[in-house]
């Protein structure tokens, strides 16, 4: 694997609890731009009780300005707002009783799932890759509209970058969901909660 965290015993060690049979699930949502990730995030978090992270709370302060728009963030980058993300995860799961946390992002490399799996597996957290799916028409008409994305990341480079996106996005390796936003998102999660036992405590 390309990318490691050389601290993952540190954070490992800042899960406070000493319950035995904790499960702590991670809810890790794929998929290009304007398919819906966050809404479906929203709704996993309603339906769960969990916490829904943003991961460009800390992509704005990791990349610089000027690169944010322009391309798809180069891997060194991508490695530094993953890694330290993970960094937060202690922090993020203390913040929820159902001890599941959400997190949104394109996702979009194999590498780097291989490496959110590995960290996981290291803290002993389990792992819920579902890709979010949308037709293609909605995806541009939400893209062009804007609605509700003003304070997006992407910005008004929301077209371009979804195209960029669905060159570069390497299919999903099983297992994974896949959720599709053209329809009613409502049934889909709650069968993925279902079947998965997210947030269920043995």
């Amino acid at each position: 694997m390309q990318f490691k965290l050389n601290d993952i015993e540190e954070i490992a060690a800042k899960f406070t609890d000493s319950e035995t049979g904790i499960h702590r699930d991670l809810i890790l949502l794929a998929g290009l731009p304007g398919t819906g990730k966050t809404t479906v995030a929203k709704e996993f978090a309603r339906q769960t009780q969990a916490l829904h992270f943003d991961i460009d709370e800390v992509k704005r302060v990791v990349v610089p300005a000027d690169e944010v728009t322009e391309d798809i963030d180069p891997p060194e980058y991508r490695f530094k707002y993953y890694a330290e993300t993970i960094r937060r995860l202690p922090e993020l799961f203390a913040k929820t009783s159902a001890q599941t946390v959400i997190l949104d992002e394109t996702f979009h490399l194999r590498n780097f799932r291989d490496f959110w799996n590995e960290s996981a597996r290291a803290l002993n957290i389990r792992v819920h890759w579902i890709e979010v799916v949308c037709d293609e028409e909605i995806v541009k008409e939400r893209l062009s509209i804007g609605k509700n994305r003003g304070n997006h990341i992407l910005g008004n480079k929301a077209i371009p970058m979804y195209l960029l996106f669905k060159e570069a996005f390497e299919p999903m390796k099983a297992p994974y969901e896949v959720v599709d936003t053209s329809k009613d998102v409502i049934p889909q999660i709650q069968r993925i909660i279902e079947k998965q036992a997210i947030g269920e405590k043995q």
